[in-house]
């Protein structure tokens, strides 16, 4: 098997990490880091009725902003229209989520949580805040603050203060 541009032809496949350097490869371990988060707010999310932690992340930005469009929505949690729509479905026909027209554009859809989506939604950042906790109890509050500062600068960069970007890697 030939390895070109960082992948592996022909098995779909990213090679193993560069684990040789001093820092290991950055990029695969936030990755594997994300997916450790990921797999246990999964399951949470599912205990919920919610296909997953996805969903939560579109709950949470709908019960913590303003109300905007599903395109607007689209933007802020970083998925695109065909994606967002199909979740949105689901939400709605689950009871989180309802959907309606924009009073200044009836095409428009404005989604809003529900009272079941919102009582789930807090719920699920409680689980979070727990799976995050439980994963970060060996380190010391001084090393927690001087991991969420870098990942806050890796994330939005310069100051760390989030600069108007908006998204999910999830």
């Amino acid at each position: 098997m030939s390895v070109t541009s960082g992948t592996a032809e022909g098995t779909g496949v990213c090679p193993n990490p560069d684990r040789s350097s001093p820092n290991g490869d950055l990029s695969w371990l936030l990755h594997r880091a994300a997916q450790r988060i990921k797999s246990d707010l999964d399951e949470l999310a599912r205990d919920y009725g919610l296909s997953g932690f996805r969903d939560w992340i579109v709950l949470a930005a709908l019960v913590d902003g303003e109300k905007r469009t599903q395109l607007a929505l689209g933007h802020e949690v970083a998925l695109d229209k065909t994606t967002l729509t199909a979740l949105l479905d689901r939400l709605e026909r689950d009871g989180f989520v309802v959907r309606t027209a924009d009073p200044a554009d009836r095409r428009v859809r404005v989604p809003e949580a529900t009272a079941k989506g919102r009582e789930v939604q807090e719920k699920l950042q409680a689980c979070r805040d727990g799976v995050e906790n439980r994963l970060l109890d060996e380190f010391t509050p001084d090393q927690r603050q001087a991991f969420q500062h870098v990942l806050r600068r890796l994330a939005f960069g310069g100051s760390g203060d989030g600069g108007g970007i908006h998204g999910s890697c999830m």
